[in-house]
């Protein structure tokens, strides 16, 4: 663990504290698909999946497959949609990554959810 001295010291604090959040959901909360927030936005707009896949600049089945729970928010779609609503394109990686990570866990078998920290000796 590096000392909370140097991480603020070095200004990255928050961007471990937000890394540590992303990495390590603990809520008991069942995963849920970015494409349930994207949907929910066009919603808010008035917007149809396919005016604002024009608007993005990509196939409206890019958006209709995302808000299906089909396809994942990659990195390029992640920026657009970004763009698009005035947020971070970290916002769409972290929620993508937090479903990924909350069903990798439960797709785990039990016994290798305990394996333990290796030790340096």
């Amino acid at each position: 663990m590096i000392d909370s001295s140097w991480q603020r010291s070095r200004g990255c604090w928050a961007i471990l504290k937000e890394t540590w959040t992303v990495a390590y959901p603990i809520d008991n909360l069942p995963p849920i698909h970015p494409g349930i927030f994207l949907r929910d936005e066009l919603e808010a707009l008035g917007l149809s999946a396919r005016r604002f896949a024009q608007h993005i600049l990509v196939p409206h089945n890019a958006v209709t497959e995302i808000m299906n729970g089909e396809r994942s928010v990659s990195a390029q779609m992640a920026v657009r949609l970004g763009l698009a609503f005035d947020t971070t394109p970290q916002y769409w990686m972290n929620l993508q990554a937090i479903y990924d990570l909350k069903r990798a866990r439960a797709e785990m078998p039990a016994e290798a959810l305990r394996i333990p920290p290796y030790a340096m000796a």
